[in-house]
């Protein structure tokens, strides 16, 4: 194969998979993307990304559904999602390390974001910051792709939105593994867990707080 030739394989191949990515991202708010979104989500002109579409659809990895594309079953299969999750009240470097090895753990991250409720009763106190301020700083770090909130009541909802392929946890989240694996199969789910040992010395949202309390 031509040189030329190659590495146009290669990048049809890199776009093909973003829009992949950008349709299930799209499919978490229970819609699809019109051409022109996609168009632009990929940086595309509208000719370029319809003849890209096009060849999705015919494998069959997309659906075209009157004016909009949505994510076909092959095309979720064909993207490994890794989801991960935490209160994120005091952001620091320790978040940005984890979550940064959650996304080298698949192509598309999503962070679930803990409700106030939440945390008031897994904590015992109110966060410092609402939940739609922690969920507005999630969203905007590099790895994150997409942040939602939990379901206050039942956490297996939001593992259910997503679908994801891995649930990376974080080496001081209190989730026992063999509990975790045994209620996502009576909801018959299906996830690799993996624990990541990303621990920064020193840095720990509860030391920050109580030096924190300390200085006031």
């Amino acid at each position: 194969m031509k040189p030329r030739r190659a590495l146009g394989l290669v990048k049809r191949r890199g776009l093909a998979r973003r829009a992949l990515i950008e349709l299930y991202l799209a499919g978490l708010d229970g819609r699809g993307l019109l051409l022109d979104e996609l168009s632009s989500s990929l940086g595309l002109d509208e000719a370029t990304c319809k003849a890209l579409v096009a060849g999705l659809v015919e494998e069959g990895l997309v659906e075209h559904r009157g004016d909009v594309f949505v994510l076909g079953q092959k095309g979720r299969e064909s993207i490994r999602v890794v989801m991960t999750g935490g209160v994120f009240d005091i952001l620091h470097v320790g978040h940005l390390a984890t979550l940064e090895a959650a996304k080298g753990l698949g192509d598309v991250l999503v962070v679930v974001v803990a409700r106030d409720e939440t945390v008031k009763r897994l904590k015992g106190r109110e966060p410092l910051n609402r939940e739609e301020d922690r969920l507005k700083l999630v969203s905007a770090l590099k790895p994150v792709d997409k942040a939602i909130l939990g379901d206050p009541e039942d956490f297996l909802k939001v593992v259910e939105l997503i679908g994801p392929d891995v649930i990376a946890l974080g080496y001081d989240q209190k989730h026992d593994e063999k509990e975790l694996r045994r209620v996502l199969a009576e909801r018959g789910l299906r996830a690799d867990i993996v624990r990541l040992n990303i621990h920064v010395p020193g840095v720990k949202s509860s030391k920050i707080l109580a030096r924190l309390l300390r200085e006031i």
